[in-house]
């Protein structure tokens, strides 16, 4: 069963889960969430498919890329914001 994205860090409207096509938060704005992962709020540059590997460019805009350090958890069309995924290291005690 997939896990649900959502964010944890109290951040009013972040929704990972849709694009904008107006901006609502400042490109690059970080946000937690609910599976330990880093969301980053950005411009795309091209269509991002959902699912599939991104790429951060100049001033936080996205591009699609193949083994890219973020990851595109719904898709974004060319010309809107959206929520990007960057998992984190976890280190293990």
């Amino acid at each position: 069963m997939a896990i649900e994205k959502y964010a944890t860090d109290g951040k009013l409207g972040v929704d990972p889960r849709s694009s904008d096509t107006a901006q609502q938060f400042k490109l690059g704005t970080t946000a937690r969430s609910a599976d330990n992962n880093v969301l980053i709020y950005v411009f795309a540059n091209e269509v991002l498919v959902s699912g599939s590997d991104a790429e951060l460019g100049a001033s936080f805009t996205a591009s699609a890329t193949a083994g890219g350090e973020l990851l595109c958890i719904y898709a974004i069309a060319s010309g809107e914001f959206g929520w990007l995924e960057k998992t984190d290291v976890v280190v293990q005690s």
